[in-house]
């Protein structure tokens, strides 16, 4: 049970991290941005479900 919030905390922190980073670095326009961020975290919550279940 400990495990599980430790992969639900490093997921979200991660999603938060990256999305804050690519906000602040990516000249894109809303639409593209919000498609690349959501790209981006469903590929982490991807990684971090194959880790959890190892």
């Amino acid at each position: 049970m400990k495990n599980s919030g430790i992969c639900i905390a490093s997921v979200l922190g991660g999603a938060l991290v990256g999305a804050v980073l690519t906000m602040f670095l990516t000249p894109k326009s809303g639409s593209e941005m919000r498609e690349t961020l959501r790209d981006a975290i469903d590929k982490e919550v991807d990684k971090v479900r194959c880790h959890c279940h190892d």
